[in-house]
């Protein structure tokens, strides 16, 4: 039996209920279609990076490329009743916040995929190699 795919996920949005999301059913189905196999979620601690570095380099490949998203979903409505919650505002729509997959500037194997809110990156996940090659950039 081949061994999953890696991802990882940095939340940048702390708002964001870190556990729901890598734990979410839905969205490791969405991710399963970007990787092409189901994912297995690993936490980024082992890398050394600049969150708030990753974060401007992701939003700024985001900006460059999000016309050419490739495809998004809807976040899971549980994740973004509790995401409104925190951040105190009342949820008008279901697609206020969703997961985009696209294809960035920079040369990885694989897409990204974003949370995003109004085109602001609130978290990505991205391929362990991929990530090495990201923090590398950084």
């Amino acid at each position: 039996m081949e061994d999953n795919v890696k991802v990882v996920y940095v939340r940048f949005d702390k708002n964001l209920d870190y556990k729901e999301v890598v734990n979410s059913y839905p969205i490791k189905k969405f991710l399963e279609t970007v990787f092409g196999d189901f994912p297995t979620m690993i936490s980024p601690t082992k890398f050394e990076f600049d969150r708030d570095k990753l974060g401007e380099f992701i939003q700024d490949e985001y900006d460059k490329s999000h016309s050419y998203v490739i495809d998004s979903m809807n976040l899971p409505p549980h994740i973004l009743e509790d995401y409104c919650k925190n951040v105190g505002v009342e949820r008008k729509r279901l697609d206020e916040v969703e997961l985009a997959e696209f294809e960035p500037e920079i040369l990885l194997d694989d897409h990204i995929v974003v949370i995003v809110k109004k085109n602001k990156v609130l978290g990505v996940f991205v391929t362990e190699l991929d990530f090495g090659h990201i923090v590398d950039e950084l």
